[in-house]
């Protein structure tokens, strides 16, 4: 079998595409060979090809059985044209219009927890966009919509060590997060692969519901640093957050600053980590 899969030097993508690259055949649309090579285990049934924008025609070139989607961007970079709508919406619906043209089994997109057509965020506007294109199209379909993942290459633990150095304290906004470990994460993707699961939703949360405060704290201790976190209401970030539109590598956007507004906690109405493993791991472990 084989699986074309967009987005497997990521974060996530490095984790599915080293387990699945055991056992099937690989197609790896990358910006980057020396990338690809120095985070993938590549072995003689993995295919590295050059990533194209005109990704319904790769999808149609390579004719793969089963394609894995999960390209996303966190912030925006305008100045060179990455965008939600870009790399959410428009990726997506090219990758959906190939898959069709040549009968692909089954789609598996990665989604967000909180995604919603209605939302204020356009990273949760795009990720539902997305998400009702693949459900429209007649395709068997898989998608995933994690909480915050936690994985020793989370890029939050990457931002705290960075703005450690200049910060005497951090602010947390008021809220909560149900955050999900990367290899439940990466075995749920796995599960249903193997397994053919198909035409569902998924929730995917760890077994434990945290505040932001909480979270930044274990953040700090986990990259060796020793600062007060600070519990504030959300709307005491909204200048941080609007800052954060003009300056590059700011710690917050506006858009991350909309996505606040509701808790990240799974609603319970879909299936998630426990009825497709069984267990669920602690998600702040980093002992793996």
């Amino acid at each position: 079998m084989k699986i074309l899969i967009a987005g497997s030097t990521g974060f996530v993508g490095r984790y599915i595409t080293n387990e699945l690259s055991k056992k099937y055949q690989l197609i790896l649309p990358v910006r980057s060979f020396e990338k690809a090579r120095k985070v993938l285990n590549l072995n003689e049934k993995t295919k590295l090809i050059e990533f194209t924008e005109n990704l319904d025609k790769l999808v149609v070139k390579e004719n793969p059985d089963v394609i894995i989607n999960l390209l996303g961007i966190l912030k925006e970079d305008r100045e060179k044209n990455i965008t939600f709508e870009k790399v959410h919406y428009s990726f997506t619906e090219k990758l959906v219009n190939g898959a069709k043209k040549v009968n692909v089994k089954q789609f598996i997109q990665m989604s967000a927890l909180g995604a919603d057509i209605k939302s204020k965020s356009r990273y949760f506007k795009t990720k539902a966009a997305a998400e009702e294109y693949v459900r429209s199209s007649s395709l068997h379909y898989s998608i995933f919509r994690p909480s915050i993942i936690i994985g020793k290459e989370q890029l939050l633990f990457k931002e705290f060590k960075k703005f450690s150095k200049i910060a005497p304290f951090f602010f947390a906004p008021k809220g909560k997060v149900q955050p999900v470990h990367i290899l439940d994460v990466r075995d749920c993707f796995i599960r249903v692969v193997n397994n053919f699961v198909q035409n569902n939703i998924y929730e995917l949360c760890g077994p434990k519901v945290i505040t932001y405060k909480q979270l930044f704290e274990f953040a700090l201790k986990a990259v060796g640093e020793n600062k007060k976190v600070v519990e504030v209401p959300r709307i005491f970030l909204l200048p941080v957050a609007i800052a954060g539109e003009f300056i590059k590598d700011a710690p917050l956007t506006y858009d991350q600053w909309l996505m606040l507004e509701k808790d990240n906690v799974c609603s319970g109405k879909y299936q998630g980590v426990k009825s497709l493993l069984g267990t669920v791991r602690e998600a702040l472990d980093l002992n793996y």
